[in-house]
């Protein structure tokens, strides 16, 4: 008798195709991952009138990802019917709005029913949610899926100036976690936090890349870049490093890439070149990379990015979050914009020490983020015992 399929819904509500954002690339490698898999069929959920899902957005994906069936949710309700859409959306949504700023969850009744429905009528085996803010989405399942909550990070940590509120913020957190049978993390602080505070399972997940080494040359195209998404931690970062760190590098010229070159000012030293088709050409062809980063929580896709290319990188304290080791891992931490420029000036001029964290930035990202590793862990939540 043929074996059934198993049957895979993977939730997020952006458009894993509509940038390249840490977070859109993560999307996109989990998407890879389930495509590969033998005997699993995987739908793929999204939120229509949330992620940037117009129509060359949408073709976008179906042409990357031809083995996923997509699907989108609105979650406002009708956009034609306006008294439809008031009683379905607008006055449901009166208590949400009341609990803001207590409560780190953003959806909405309408929205969890509509996801709740669409589950249960997909007979899935196994069900990924993105995010602690998405997740209550399932509030309203009948059926009995494996849940499995891909945090991606701590939100409660990205309201942490809210003093007065936290306790309560950090409550709803892990409440909304404790509903799930898995939590997934990529940092090993969150690890510690969500399993303490749940009892549930939770797997660190060893976010990988290919390993795509650069050869060391004595002169390179680009001595330093910085790539950003358009986030407040990575603008509140550069304005540090524009403003702390510029004044010690004198002429040296910093290679900015992605949409956080809207929001960065003109400077002699700056080279802006937006959102590029080929961010492999900039990676091999520079010699340090620079993340400065004063906020923010989980671990840093660019970083990771940066490792598996064997790159150093200079960056401040929050740079290295969720990373497995803190020091020798090709990173240099410095909290101080003169020590921030003495250390990128040192990369650039003494080769001995710059080949020393290249080989740092190698071994730890080959110990820790190799697909192998990573695979090894997933086929084991999906194609292991039950």
């Amino acid at each position: 008798m043929k074996q059934m399929k198993k049957r895979i819904l993977y939730f997020m509500p952006d458009n894993p195709s509509a940038g390249k954002a840490g977070n859109l690339t993560r999307c996109t490698q989990m998407l890879n991952y389930l495509e590969s898999l033998p005997d699993i069929e995987v739908d793929f959920l999204s939120i229509g009138d949330w992620g940037d899902w117009d129509k060359k957005n949408k073709t976008n994906f179906l042409k990357k990802h031809p083995n996923v069936r997509l699907h989108l949710i609105n979650r406002k309700g009708s956009e034609t019917n306006k008294i439809k859409q008031f009683f379905e959306y607008k006055l449901l949504n009166i208590l949400p709005k009341l609990t803001k700023g207590t409560s780190v969850d953003i959806t909405n009744p309408m929205l969890n029913r509509k996801v709740s429905n669409f589950i249960d009528r997909g007979n899935y085996d196994k069900v990924i949610i993105s995010y602690a803010s998405w997740a209550k989405v399932i509030s309203n399942i009948r059926t009995n899926p494996y849940l499995i909550v891909d945090t991606h990070d701590f939100i409660t940590a990205q309201s942490k100036d809210k003093t007065g509120k936290i306790g309560k913020l950090f409550l709803s957190e892990i409440n909304i976690l404790k509903k799930f049978d898995e939590i997934w993390t990529y940092s090993v602080e969150e690890e510690y936090i969500f399993g303490q505070f749940t009892d549930k399972k939770t797997t660190l997940i060893p976010i990988s890349f290919p390993f795509c080494p650069t050869e060391y040359k004595k002169n390179y195209k680009y001595k330093l870049i910085f790539v950003g998404s358009l986030n407040p931690h990575n603008i509140k970062g550069i304005q540090w490093f524009e403003k702390e760190v510029l004044p010690f590098l004198e002429d040296t010229k910093i290679h900015i890439i992605g949409k956080i070159c809207k929001v960065i000012s003109d400077h002699p030293n700056f080279i802006k070149h937006g959102i590029v088709d080929d961010l492999e050409e900039f990676y091999q062809n520079t010699k340090v990379v620079i993340c400065p980063m004063l906020s923010g929580t989980g671990i840093k896709i660019k970083v990771l990015e940066a490792l598996s290319h064997s790159l150093p990188i200079v960056t401040n304290r929050r740079g290295v979050d969720g990373l497995v080791n803190k020091k020798s891992n090709g990173c240099i931490v410095e909290s101080t914009g003169k020590g921030f420029a003495k250390a990128i000036l040192r990369l650039l001029k003494d080769e001995s020490f710059y080949l020393e964290k290249k080989k740092e930035a190698e071994t730890y990202f080959l110990e820790n983020h190799i697909f192998e590793r990573e695979k090894e862990v997933l086929d084991n939540i999906f194609l292991g015992n039950e």
